[in-house]
C-alpha cells in the first residue's frame, strides 16, 4: 500500500526537555503514542488524554544522513529513471523544518536534504557512461499569496500559475541549466538569500513563506537512436510553520504573516482530505497558490514523502497533536506515479521516414516477385498527371471502354483528377449561359448605372443597401502638401505648451514621480586628515583602534584562527608549486625514454628487417620497464598534485571565511559597544568594508595564532572531499551577500528584527 500513497515519516527535534512522559515511540519505529493529563473541571470529564498515531517511521534525534537516507535516496534514484518525486517538511515553528530541506551552512554534515540529493544526483550521473543527463533548477516562494522568483533579483513582477496538459505550471519562473553540482549549490545559495524570515519568540529565523526548489531532469539515450526521452521533475517543499499567536507574540507585518500562513496550511489540509475521500468529485485545488502549485505533488503522478518536524516538549504537546493528525491524514492521499516518457518530434519525423523508405522496398521487393516491376510508389509527377488525366477523358468520352488499375495509390489520382474535370466542366458550362443569355451577374444593372452617374456628382449611396454618407467629389478633397503644413503647425504648438506647463509645474508644490527626481550627488564628506587626531573623552575611539583592541581582546581567537589558514595557504602552494615541478621533471623523462625506445626499435628494425611487434631485446626491455615506472611515478605525483591543488581551493575559501567573520564579529562588537551607548557619536560614517580601512598586522601580532583553526577544518575536509563543491558554493553566495552591493529597483526579501551593523550597504 506505502508503493501507492504517500509516505510519512515524522523526525523530532531534538531537545534536553524531550517529554518522555506525554510522547512515547514505540520500539518498531512506526507509531507515536501521545498521553495527555486531563483537566480537573469539578466534574464528569470525558476528554480524550491518549492519541495512537500509526506512521510509515518514526526518526528520534536521527542526524541528516539517516534522515536522506530514509526519506530522499530512493525517490532520487527514480527520479533519475523518469518519476516525479517530492518531498515535503511540515510542521509547527520552530520544529526544524528548514533545517531539514536546507541544513546548515555552519557544518558540512548538517547540510540539508537538498545539497545531499544533488551530490547524489551527479555522483550517479556521472557513473551513468550511456545516457545524456541534463539538470535545470528553479527556486519559488508563495508570500501572503504572491508569487516570487527567487533567483530573479531584478524581477518584479508577480508570477501566475496556468495549467499545461494536465501539468501545473508557473508562467515567468526562470528555470536555470546547472552543469555541475557547484553551479547548482550556488543556485540554491543565492536562492536562500532572497528567501524572507523574520524573529519571534519561538523561532529568532522563522520563515514567511512557503518555498519548493524543484530540480528538472532531462536523460536522453547516447547508445540508441530512440527519439524517446524522460523528462522528470525533484521538488523539495519546505512548508512556513503554522504559528499560535499566543505562542509567537507576533504583531504588525509579522502577525499579518501568520495569519496567511495559518490560512494557506488550512486550504492545504482540506485539499488532503478531499483527495483522500473517494466520493468526492472536486477537490479544491485552487483555494490557495500552494495547493494549486502542490496539485501535481498531492494525488498526482509524483513519489511524495512527507516528513513531519515536531517540537517534543510538554508545552508543545497541541502543536505535536495537530501535526501527527495530518500526517495520518497525508497517508490515506493516493498517487499513481508513472514513467514521464516524451517523444522528440524532430527524431520521431527521422524514424517515421525511415519506416516509410524500407516499407516502400519492401513493397518493391513484394511486385518484383509477382511480375509487376513497372509499378512505382513515389508522387505523381505533372506529367503523369496530365497523362492520367487524358486517358480519364478518353474513358468519358467513350473513346476507352476501361482503365487499367494497378494499385491503391492510381485509384486516389484518378479521384482527383475526376474532381478537377467536373468543376472544370461547371465553370465553362456558367460561362456559356452568361454569354448565351445576358445574364447580369450582380443582380441589379439599373443600380449599377445609376450608382456610376451619381458618384460624379458626388451624392447617393455607395452600396446597395442599409445607409452611406456618399462619396465627396474631387475638388472637396485636401491637398496632400496642406495636411502635412498643419501637423507641423499643430505639433510645434503641442510642444511649446508642454515647455510652459512643465515650468508651471515646477513652481507647484508638487511630489515628483520616481523617474523624475533626478540622482543626488554623493555627499561631500571631510577628509580623515582634517578630522581632529584628538577626541573628546566621551567620543568612541577609531576603528583602527578599536580593530586592534578586539583581535587582542574578544577577537582574538578568531584573528588566530585568521593566521593559521594564511599559514597553511602558503604551505600548500609551496607544496603545489614542488610537485608541479616534479610532475613536469617526470614527464620530460617519459618523452625522453620514449623517443630512445623508438630509435632502438628503429635501429634493430633496420638490422634485422621484419621484427614481430612483441619482440624485444634486452636493451629494448629494459627502456620499457623504465618507462612503465616513470608513468606510474608520474600518475601518482599528478594524482597527489590535484589533491593538493583542491586543499589550496578550499584553504582560501577558509581564509576568506576567517576574515570575513573577523569582520563581521568586530562589527557587531562595535556597535554593542560604542554606538548603543546612548547620545555618543560615531566616529566614520562610511559604509565600506572593514577590510580596506583595518590597519597592516603590527610586528607583535602573532601570525601563527589561526593556523590550529585552519588545520582542523583541513582535517574535515580530508575526511569529506565530496564536500569541496558545497564548501565552494556556500563561499560565493558569503561573498556576494557582503560585498556586492544592492541595485535600486525592488527591494528583495530581508531578514527583519535583525541587529543593526554598520557594515550592511545601502
Amino acid at each position: 500500500m506505502s508503493g501507492n500513497r504517500v509516505r510519512v515519516v515524522v523526525r523530532t527535534r531534538p531537545t534536553n526537555n524531550f517529554a518522555s512522559e506525554n510522547i512515547e515511540i514505540l520500539e518498531d519505529g512506526k507509531k507515536v503514542i501521545i498521553h495527555s493529563n486531563k483537566q480537573e473541571f469539578g466534574h464528569i470529564n470525558n476528554q480524550v488524554s491518549d492519541w495512537s498515531f500509526p506512521m510509515d517511521r518514526v526518526l528520534h534525534n536521527a542526524s541528516q544522513d539517516t534522515v536522506y537516507n530514509e526519506c530522499v535516496a530512493d525517490i532520487v534514484d527514480k527520479a533519475l529513471d523518469g518519476f516525479n518525486g517530492t518531498v515535503m517538511a511540515y510542521g509547527q515553528t520552530g520544529a526544524g523544518k528548514t533545517f531539514t530541506i536546507t541544513g546548515s551552512t555552519e557544518n558540512f554534515q548538517e547540510r540539508g536534504m537538498i545539497p545531499r540529493a544533488l551530490s547524489h544526483l551527479y555522483q550517479t550521473i556521472n557513473s551513468m557512461m550511456e545516457h545524456s543527463v541534463t539538470i535545470r533548477i528553479s527556486y519559488m516562494e508563495t508570500y501572503n499569496e504572491i508569487i516570487s522568483d527567487l533567483l530573479d533579483n531584478q524581477g518584479d513582477q508577480p508570477l501566475i500559475i496556468s495549467e499545461d496538459d494536465g501539468m501545473t505550471v508557473v508562467k515567468g519562473l526562470n528555470v536555470k541549466v546547472a552543469h555541475t553540482e557547484e553551479e547548482a549549490l550556488n543556485l540554491l545559495f543565492e536562492g536562500e538569500t532572497n528567501r524572507i524570515i523574520a524573529e519571534h519568540a519561538l523561532n529568532r529565523h522563522s520563515s514567511r513563506s512557503h518555498c519548493v526548489f524543484t530540480v528538472h531532469i532531462e536523460s536522453r539515450s547516447k547508445t540508441q537512436s530512440s527519439s524517446n526521452y524522460t523528462l522528470s521533475k525533484l521538488n523539495f517543499v519546505d512548508l512556513a510553520g503554522s504559528e499560535r499567536l499566543g505562542k509567537t507574540m507576533s504583531e504588525g507585518l509579522t502577525k499579518q504573516e501568520a495569519m496567511y500562513i495559518n490560512k494557506s496550511l488550512t486550504f492545504l489540509e482540506q485539499v488532503i482530505i478531499a483527495v483522500a475521500d473517494k466520493k468526492r468529485e472536486h477537490v479544491p485545488f485552487r483555494q490557495s497558490k500552494l495547493t494549486h502549485v502542490l496539485k501535481d505533488s498531492i494525488g498526482g503522478n509524483c513519489n511524495t514523502v512527507m516528513i513531519a518536524n515536531i517540537w517534543g516538549e510538554s508545552s508543545q504537546l497541541e502543536e505535536t497533536i495537530s501535526t501527527l493528525r495530518f500526517g495520518t491524514r497525508m497517508m490515506c492521499v493516493a498517487n499513481e506515479p508513472i514513467q514521464n516518457i516524451h517523444y522528440d518530434p524532430v527524431l520521431l519525423v527521422k524514424e517515421y521516414e525511415n519506416e516509410i523508405k524500407s516499407l516502400k522496398m519492401e513493397l518493391a521487393m513484394h511486385d518484383t516477385l509477382a511480375n509487376r516491376s513497372n509499378i512505382s510508389y513515389e508522387a505523381y509527377t505533372e506529367a503523369q498527371q496530365f497523362e492520367l488525366q487524358q486517358a480519364i477523358r478518353r474513358y468519358l468520352s467513350g473513346v476507352v471502354q476501361d482503365i487499367e488499375i494497378v494499385n491503391l495509390r492510381q485509384v486516389k489520382e484518378i479521384f482527383k483528377q475526376f474532381k478537377l474535370i467536373v468543376l472544370s466542366q461547371e465553370k465553362e458550362i456558367e460561362a456559356r449561359m452568361v454569354e448565351k443569355y445576358n445574364i447580369d451577374t450582380a443582380g441589379d444593372g439599373s443600380k449599377d448605372s445609376r450608382r456610376g452617374s451619381e458618384a460624379e456628382i458626388g451624392v447617393g449611396e455607395t452600396d446597395g443597401s442599409g445607409f452611406g454618407l456618399g462619396v465627396a467629389p474631387n475638388a472637396a478633397k485636401l491637398d496632400k502638401a496642406a495636411v502635412i503644413e498643419t501637423r507641423k503647425l499643430k505639433s510645434r504648438k503641442a510642444t511649446k505648451e508642454s515647455r510652459v506647463g512643465s515650468g508651471n509645474r515646477r513652481s507647484q508644490p508638487q511630489s515628483p514621480t520616481a523617474e523624475e527626481i533626478p540622482e543626488l550627488p554623493p555627499p561631500i564628506t571631510p577628509a580623515l586628515s582634517s578630522i581632529p587626531p584628538l577626541h573628546p573623552p566621551s567620543s568612541p575611539p577609531t576603528k583602527a583602534d578599536a580593530f586592534e583592541e578586539f583581535k587582542r581582546e574578544r577577537g582574538s581567537e578568531i584573528n588566530r584562527i585568521f593566521v593559521e589558514n594564511k599559514k597553511c595557504l602558503s604551505e600548500k602552494k609551496r607544496c603545489a608549486k614542488d610537485l608541479a615541478g616534479v610532475v613536469n621533471s617526470t614527464k620530460r623523462e617519459i618523452d625522453s625514454k620514449k623517443n630512445s625506445l623508438e630509435v632502438k626499435r628503429s635501429q634493430r628494425l633496420a638490422e634485422e628487417g621484419d621484427v614481430a611487434d612483441n619482440v624485444y631485446d634486452e636493451e629494448e626491455f629494459q627502456l620499457l620497464a623504465e618507462l612503465k615506472d616513470l608513468k606510474k611515478k608520474y600518475k601518482d605525483n599528478h594524482s597527489e598534485l590535484k589533491s593538493v591543488q583542491s586543499d589550496i581551493s578550499y584553504c582560501q575559501r577558509l581564509v576568506e571565511q576567517a576574515r570575513q567573520r573577523l569582520v563581521q564579529e568586530f562589527d557587531q562588537w562595535y556597535v554593542e559597544s560604542f554606538v548603543q551607548l546612548g547620545d555618543q557619536t560615531r566616529p566614520s560614517t562610511t559604509t565600506a568594508p572593514l577590510t580596506a580601512m583595518a590597519p597592516s598586522p603590527s610586528p607583535q601580532t602573532t601570525e601563527d595564532n589561526q593556523e590550529k583553526f585552519e588545520r582542523l577544518q583541513l582535517e574535515l575536509m580530508m575526511e569529506n572531499p565530496e564536500s569541496i563543491p558545497y564548501l565552494n558554493a556556500k563561499k560565493k553566495m558569503e561573498k556576494k551577500a557582503i560585498y556586492q552591493p544592492k541595485v535600486p529597483g525592488k527591494i528583495k526579501a530581508t531578514m527583519r528584527n535583525a541587529p543593526p551593523t554598520l557594515m550592511s550597504t545601502v
